[in-house]
């Protein structure tokens, strides 16, 4: 598959809710756009609300007058993409990542975000499903709204730190790399894995990412320590996470909700390892059930499959070639970059016709 590399001299402004430190799914996927627009000759300024407030935000991106504001979630970089193009003028296109669309459209922050939604110029999902779903809410924004699958970039190896933890010999890892909130449900594999672990002692059970909601955490702090087989490694960095998938024997995702595509999978597929997901729309995109990874819908099926996992060896290096081999393949990040760039470019030409 070749890609024209084709060079926009545009300036973008990138508003994101998450960029410091590059951990959390908005960071990595902000980071790896920010790379590829920049390599194709973009001049690409990214603004955080992890690290500057929404008023210098906007009084930065006027002062550098971009051609266009990208914002990365539909209510939290949507309301100040927003604001500021109804000060200024300046389009802006939204790219949806998850929360928005399962619940800032139908808890209290409704109707904001839906005038975000309708006020850009396009909207960006990562999945049809994603796509969708935003229909049943917004019906009249579906023809404004196009899927661009998230690109993925081979994690680095580093093993310093927290990554570098012991892998007992002859132990079995299940590996989940999620935040602590409740939307990733990572307490849930804990009972199926105990009926495993007192079938088979070799499960062991890691959870690694960073403390987004305190007294959920607290939670999961408690709850971990009622399982001998299971232990939190706390925030890992993002260069260190290959490290992990790679001497994990399988990684999974249990979250509630995704917003089309884990990054989490996407990274631990590009290392070749066994995925096991749970059956959510954003996961059935990427996890073709038995071909590239496997995807459960209760405990019942957890725990079978997990064991199904933990006794074939040859299902295993199956399920790990393919899924290296699909996402490789299916999502590079040059792909995304372009897509991006022909977005742009739609949405700069839109612009001057209307202003003439």
């Amino acid at each position: 598959m070749s890609y024209s590399g084709r060079i926009l001299h545009v300036r973008i402004a990138i508003i994101t809710p998450h960029y410091y430190p590059a951990v959390r799914g908005n960071a990595v996927t902000v980071r790896r756009v920010e790379r590829s627009l920049t390599d194709r000759g973009c001049r690409v300024e990214v603004y955080s609300l992890d690290a500057m407030a929404a008023g210098e935000i906007a009084r930065h991106v006027a002062a550098e007058s971009p051609v266009l504001i990208h914002a990365f979630h539909g209510w939290s970089g949507g309301r100040v993409a927003r604001a500021i193009a109804r000060e200024t003028g300046i389009p802006y296109v939204v790219t949806l990542t998850g929360t928005d669309v399962h619940e800032a459209l139908i808890d209290s922050r409704r109707e904001e975000t839906r005038a975000v939604l309708h006020g850009a110029a396009r909207l960006v999902a990562f999945a049809p499903d994603i796509k969708k779903m935003l229909s049943l809410h917004c019906p009249t924004l579906t023809g404004r709204t196009i899927v661009i699958p998230q690109g993925v970039e081979q994690p680095g190896d580093s093993c310093a730190g927290p990554a570098g933890v012991f892998f007992p010999a002859g132990a079995f890892t299940f590996l989940l790399p999620a935040g602590l909130r409740p939307v990733k449900q990572v307490l849930s594999p804990l009972a199926p894995l105990a009926e495993l672990y007192a079938e088979d002692a070799r499960t062991r059970f890691l959870l690694a990412g960073p403390v987004i909601d305190p007294g959920y955490a607290a939670r999961v702090m408690e709850g971990l320590e009622r399982y001998p087989f299971a232990h939190y490694l706390g925030e890992v960095s993002h260069e260190a996470m290959g490290c992990l998938y790679r001497r994990a024997d399988v990684v999974l995702n249990t979250s509630l909700f995704e917003g089309g595509m884990a990054n989490s999978l996407l990274e631990a597929l590009a290392c070749g390892k066994p995925v096991m997901a749970a059956a959510i729309e954003g996961n059935r995109f990427l996890v073709k059930d038995g071909v590239t990874g496997l995807l459960y819908r209760d405990e019942a099926e957890f725990h079978t499959k997990a064991a199904q996992l933990m006794a074939d060896g040859r299902l295993r290096e199956r399920l790990g070639k393919q899924g290296r081999e699909y996402v490789l393949q299916s999502f590079p990040p040059e792909r995304e970059a372009e897509e991006y760039l022909e977005l742009y470019k739609r949405v700069k030409s839109e612009t001057l016709d209307a202003r003439r």
